[in-house]
Order: C-alpha cells, then sequence, then structure tokens
C-alpha cells in the first residue's frame, strides 16, 4: 500500500513539473507572438509613412509588391 503511495505521489509531482514547464513555454511563446505582431504592424505602419504620397503604392510594378507586403502583414495580424 504504501509503495503505491509513493508511486502516486511521484507521478502527481511529475504531472505538475510537466505542467509548469508547459506553461512557461505557452508563456514565452505567447510573448513572442505579441512582439512580432507588434513588429509588422509597425512595419505596416513605415510602409505606409514611407509611401504617404501613394507613389510607389499606384506604380503598376512597385505598387503590385507593396500590396503583396501589405497583404502579408494582414494576413499575419488575422492569426491573433
Amino acid at each position: 500500500m504504501e509503495i503505491a503511495l509513493f508511486i502516486i505521489t511521484l507521478l502527481f509531482v511529475l504531472c505538475i513539473y510537466i505542467i509548469f514547464n508547459l506553461l512557461k513555454k505557452l508563456e514565452k511563446y505567447e510573448e513572442f507572438v505579441e512582439i512580432e505582431t507588434q513588429r509588422n504592424e509597425a512595419l505596416l505602419e513605415a510602409l505606409r509613412q514611407i509611401d504617404s504620397r501613394e507613389m510607389f503604392e499606384k506604380d503598376d510594378e512597385v505598387g503590385s509588391i507593396f500590396y503583396q507586403i501589405k497583404e502579408t502583414i494582414e494576413r499575419f495580424k488575422q492569426f491573433n
């Protein structure tokens, strides 16, 4: 009976450690995602400020690249 109680206690402690470890990793991941989201939004804002007169956005060749960059950032924003 004592051996079973010891094994159950050991498994309980091990589960607590695993859950705590996974929680720390999840918090780091959430922080990373939040920082990357802020960077992407800042990038989009910087691109808009650079192209404040919409000279690049209206140009056919450069405008398509600008639009693709903008759409990529917008897709990343949807993951949040």
